[in-house]
Protein backbone atom coordinates (compact mmCIF):
# COMPACT_ATOMS: atom_id res chain seq x y z
CA UNK A 1 0.00 0.00 0.00
CA UNK A 2 2.90 2.40 0.52
CA UNK A 3 3.47 2.12 -3.14
CA UNK A 4 0.30 3.27 -3.85
CA UNK A 5 0.35 5.80 -1.74
CA UNK A 6 3.27 7.22 -2.63
CA UNK A 7 2.05 6.84 -6.69
CA UNK A 8 -0.93 8.78 -6.13
CA UNK A 9 0.80 11.81 -3.81
CA UNK A 10 3.28 12.36 -6.32
CA UNK A 11 0.50 12.36 -9.37
CA UNK A 12 -1.61 14.42 -7.07
CA UNK A 13 0.96 17.04 -6.30
CA UNK A 14 1.87 17.22 -9.75
CA UNK A 15 -1.57 18.10 -10.85
CA UNK A 16 -2.64 20.88 -7.86
CA UNK A 17 1.01 22.30 -8.94
CA UNK A 18 0.22 22.78 -12.48
CA UNK A 19 -3.32 21.96 -13.13
CA UNK A 20 -5.39 23.73 -10.27
CA UNK A 21 -6.28 27.47 -11.59
CA UNK A 22 -6.18 29.08 -7.78
CA UNK A 23 -2.93 29.75 -6.87
CA UNK A 24 -3.73 29.83 -3.37
CA UNK A 25 -5.78 26.35 -3.03
CA UNK A 26 -3.09 24.78 -5.47
CA UNK A 27 -0.02 26.42 -2.91
CA UNK A 28 -1.78 24.17 -0.39
CA UNK A 29 -3.02 21.10 -1.81
CA UNK A 30 0.95 21.31 -3.77
CA UNK A 31 2.35 21.49 -0.02
CA UNK A 32 0.00 18.75 1.81
CA UNK A 33 0.74 16.24 -1.22
CA UNK A 34 4.60 16.81 -1.43
CA UNK A 35 4.96 16.77 2.13
CA UNK A 36 2.78 13.09 2.12
CA UNK A 37 5.14 11.92 -0.58
CA UNK A 38 8.22 12.68 1.52
CA UNK A 39 6.79 10.78 4.55
CA UNK A 40 5.65 8.04 2.24
CA UNK A 41 9.69 7.70 1.15
CA UNK A 42 11.00 8.28 4.89
CA UNK A 43 8.79 5.63 6.15
CA UNK A 44 10.03 3.14 2.92
CA UNK A 45 13.42 3.80 3.98
CA UNK A 46 12.82 3.17 7.70
CA UNK A 47 10.69 0.41 7.11
CA UNK A 48 13.62 -1.48 5.00
CA UNK A 49 16.64 -0.17 7.12
CA UNK A 50 15.39 -0.02 10.20
CA UNK A 51 12.39 -2.11 10.52
CA UNK A 52 9.77 0.46 11.34
CA UNK A 53 6.17 -0.64 11.92
CA UNK A 54 7.82 -3.69 13.00
CA UNK A 55 8.99 -5.77 16.65
CA UNK A 56 10.79 -8.71 17.30
CA UNK A 57 8.64 -12.49 17.94
CA UNK A 58 10.13 -15.46 19.13
CA UNK A 59 8.39 -18.32 17.98
CA UNK A 60 8.84 -21.67 18.88
CA UNK A 61 7.75 -24.92 17.26
CA UNK A 62 8.31 -28.89 17.69
CA UNK A 63 8.55 -31.62 15.08
CA UNK A 64 9.10 -35.25 16.12
CA UNK A 65 11.98 -36.80 13.69
CA UNK A 66 13.35 -40.02 13.52
CA UNK A 67 16.86 -41.52 13.77
CA UNK A 68 19.04 -42.81 11.39
CA UNK A 69 18.97 -46.56 10.73
CA UNK A 70 16.58 -46.77 13.60
CA UNK A 71 19.36 -45.92 15.78
CA UNK A 72 21.89 -43.14 15.49
CA UNK A 73 21.44 -39.36 14.95
CA UNK A 74 24.59 -37.84 12.88
CA UNK A 75 26.60 -34.96 13.33
CA UNK A 76 29.69 -33.33 11.23
CA UNK A 77 31.59 -30.30 12.86
CA UNK A 78 32.05 -27.48 9.96
CA UNK A 79 34.04 -24.26 10.07
CA UNK A 80 37.66 -23.56 10.51
CA UNK A 81 37.08 -24.19 14.69
CA UNK A 82 34.48 -26.64 14.25
CA UNK A 83 32.11 -25.00 16.42
CA UNK A 84 29.31 -25.13 14.25
CA UNK A 85 27.90 -28.14 13.24
CA UNK A 86 25.24 -29.91 10.79
CA UNK A 87 23.10 -32.61 12.14
CA UNK A 88 21.66 -35.81 9.63
CA UNK A 89 18.20 -37.66 10.68
CA UNK A 90 15.41 -38.70 9.57
CA UNK A 91 12.10 -36.23 9.82
CA UNK A 92 9.74 -39.90 9.49
CA UNK A 93 10.64 -43.36 10.49
CA UNK A 94 10.73 -44.31 6.82
CA UNK A 95 12.71 -42.07 4.54
CA UNK A 96 14.87 -43.36 1.78
CA UNK A 97 17.55 -40.89 1.98
CA UNK A 98 18.59 -38.98 5.27
CA UNK A 99 17.65 -35.09 6.05
CA UNK A 100 20.92 -32.69 6.37
CA UNK A 101 20.20 -29.64 8.68
CA UNK A 102 23.21 -27.37 7.89
CA UNK A 103 24.25 -24.56 9.93
CA UNK A 104 23.78 -20.52 8.42
CA UNK A 105 24.78 -16.90 9.47
CA UNK A 106 21.39 -16.74 11.20
CA UNK A 107 20.97 -20.86 12.31
CA UNK A 108 22.49 -22.69 14.78
CA UNK A 109 22.33 -26.71 15.74
CA UNK A 110 22.80 -27.94 18.81
CA UNK A 111 21.86 -31.46 20.16
CA UNK A 112 20.82 -32.39 23.51
CA UNK A 113 20.95 -36.22 24.53
CA UNK A 114 19.28 -38.41 26.93
CA UNK A 115 15.35 -36.79 25.67
CA UNK A 116 12.07 -37.82 26.36
CA UNK A 117 11.74 -38.21 23.02
CA UNK A 118 13.04 -37.96 19.85
CA UNK A 119 11.97 -34.27 18.36
CA UNK A 120 13.48 -31.10 17.00
CA UNK A 121 12.51 -27.83 18.79
CA UNK A 122 12.90 -24.43 16.64
CA UNK A 123 13.22 -21.35 18.39
CA UNK A 124 13.17 -18.44 15.95
CA UNK A 125 13.61 -14.77 16.59
CA UNK A 126 11.88 -12.88 13.78
CA UNK A 127 10.84 -9.13 12.57
CA UNK A 128 6.94 -9.04 12.61
CA UNK A 129 4.73 -6.16 11.71
CA UNK A 130 3.07 -4.48 15.30
CA UNK A 131 -0.67 -4.68 13.57
CA UNK A 132 -2.82 -5.30 10.69
CA UNK A 133 -2.23 -1.38 9.77
CA UNK A 134 1.73 -1.57 9.16
CA UNK A 135 1.22 -5.34 7.26
CA UNK A 136 -1.33 -3.49 4.98
CA UNK A 137 1.32 -0.61 5.02
CA UNK A 138 4.60 -2.91 4.35
CA UNK A 139 3.04 -5.90 3.69
CA UNK A 140 3.97 -5.68 -0.40
CA UNK A 141 7.28 -3.76 0.49
CA UNK A 142 8.58 -6.45 3.40
CA UNK A 143 7.77 -9.75 4.81
CA UNK A 144 8.63 -11.37 7.97
CA UNK A 145 12.34 -11.41 8.49
CA UNK A 146 14.13 -13.88 10.62
CA UNK A 147 16.76 -12.25 12.84
CA UNK A 148 18.31 -15.73 14.36
CA UNK A 149 17.06 -19.40 15.40
CA UNK A 150 18.56 -22.18 16.91
CA UNK A 151 17.74 -25.70 16.40
CA UNK A 152 17.63 -28.21 19.14
CA UNK A 153 17.78 -31.93 18.45
CA UNK A 154 16.56 -33.41 21.37
CA UNK A 155 17.66 -37.50 21.09
CA UNK A 156 16.42 -39.77 23.44
CA UNK A 157 18.34 -41.93 25.38
CA UNK A 158 19.53 -45.36 23.45
CA UNK A 159 19.78 -43.50 20.53
CA UNK A 160 23.19 -42.77 19.42
CA UNK A 161 25.46 -39.66 18.52
CA UNK A 162 28.10 -39.95 16.15
CA UNK A 163 29.90 -38.63 13.43
CA UNK A 164 29.95 -40.30 9.87
CA UNK A 165 33.47 -41.50 9.90
CA UNK A 166 31.81 -43.16 13.61
CA UNK A 167 28.87 -44.18 11.96
CA UNK A 168 31.53 -45.99 9.45
CA UNK A 169 33.46 -47.63 11.81
CA UNK A 170 30.34 -48.33 13.94
CA UNK A 171 28.77 -50.01 11.06
CA UNK A 172 32.22 -52.75 10.49
CA UNK A 173 32.12 -53.22 13.90
CA UNK A 174 28.88 -54.49 14.35
CA UNK A 175 29.15 -56.80 10.94
CA UNK A 176 32.29 -58.17 13.00
CA UNK A 177 30.26 -58.62 15.96
CA UNK A 178 27.77 -60.37 14.27
CA UNK A 179 29.83 -63.12 12.75
CA UNK A 180 30.39 -64.97 15.79
CA UNK A 181 26.78 -65.15 16.84
CA UNK A 182 25.43 -66.77 13.73
CA UNK A 183 27.22 -70.07 14.64
CA UNK A 184 24.93 -73.49 13.97
CA UNK A 185 24.51 -74.02 17.53
CA UNK A 186 23.24 -70.17 18.06
CA UNK A 187 20.69 -70.98 14.87
CA UNK A 188 19.65 -74.27 16.15
CA UNK A 189 18.85 -72.26 19.74
CA UNK A 190 17.25 -69.85 18.21
CA UNK A 191 15.01 -72.34 16.38
CA UNK A 192 13.92 -73.71 19.04
CA UNK A 193 13.02 -70.41 21.06
CA UNK A 194 10.79 -69.57 17.83
CA UNK A 195 9.56 -72.71 17.54
CA UNK A 196 8.21 -72.62 21.30
CA UNK A 197 7.37 -68.94 21.12
CA UNK A 198 5.03 -69.65 17.67
CA UNK A 199 3.94 -73.00 19.80
CA UNK A 200 2.80 -71.12 22.82
CA UNK A 201 0.57 -68.63 20.98
CA UNK A 202 -0.89 -70.92 18.33
CA UNK A 203 -2.17 -72.72 21.66
CA UNK A 204 -3.82 -69.99 23.60
CA UNK A 205 -5.43 -69.16 20.41
CA UNK A 206 -6.82 -72.46 20.12
CA UNK A 207 -7.84 -72.24 23.69
CA UNK A 208 -10.21 -69.58 22.57
CA UNK A 209 -11.01 -70.97 19.03
CA UNK A 210 -11.39 -74.71 19.74
CA UNK A 211 -12.73 -75.12 15.82
CA UNK A 212 -9.90 -73.31 14.56
CA UNK A 213 -9.53 -74.85 10.89
CA UNK A 214 -5.92 -75.98 9.33
CA UNK A 215 -5.74 -73.05 6.87
CA UNK A 216 -6.05 -70.91 10.04
CA UNK A 217 -3.35 -72.80 12.23
CA UNK A 218 -0.98 -72.08 9.19
CA UNK A 219 -1.82 -68.39 8.68
CA UNK A 220 -1.02 -67.84 12.60
CA UNK A 221 2.13 -69.75 12.55
CA UNK A 222 3.66 -67.62 9.73
CA UNK A 223 2.38 -64.57 11.65
CA UNK A 224 3.83 -65.71 15.32
CA UNK A 225 7.04 -66.49 13.19
CA UNK A 226 8.13 -63.32 11.44
CA UNK A 227 7.18 -61.74 14.68
CA UNK A 228 9.52 -63.78 16.48
CA UNK A 229 12.02 -63.24 13.81
CA UNK A 230 11.08 -59.45 13.96
CA UNK A 231 11.59 -59.35 17.70
CA UNK A 232 15.09 -61.44 17.98
CA UNK A 233 16.42 -59.05 15.57
CA UNK A 234 15.65 -56.08 17.34
CA UNK A 235 17.11 -57.46 20.90
CA UNK A 236 20.40 -58.56 19.09
CA UNK A 237 20.69 -55.56 17.35
CA UNK A 238 20.00 -53.48 20.31
CA UNK A 239 22.39 -55.72 22.28
CA UNK A 240 25.35 -55.93 19.68
CA UNK A 241 24.94 -51.62 19.31
CA UNK A 242 25.36 -51.47 23.08
CA UNK A 243 28.33 -53.69 23.27
CA UNK A 244 29.71 -51.94 20.08
CA UNK A 245 29.16 -48.04 21.00
CA UNK A 246 30.60 -49.12 24.82
CA UNK A 247 33.57 -50.31 22.34
CA UNK A 248 34.03 -46.97 21.11
CA UNK A 249 32.73 -44.77 24.11
CA UNK A 250 29.92 -43.73 22.17
CA UNK A 251 27.04 -42.16 23.56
Amino acid sequence: MIFLLLTVSVLAFFLCWNLIPNQKVSNVTGVFFAILSILSVLAMMGNFKYHFGMEQQTIVTRTEIAPVKQMMILKQPVGTDGSEQAVIYNKKAIQKKPTVAKPAMDTKNVIKENASKNQLVTKGTYWVYKNDFYKALFGFAQKHELIKQTKTFEVENGVLVMTPDQAKQFGAKMKAEAKPMQTPEAMAAAKAKGAEFVQGKLTADMQKNPKMSDAQKQKLTKKYAAEFQKQVKAQSMAQLSQKVAAEMNLK
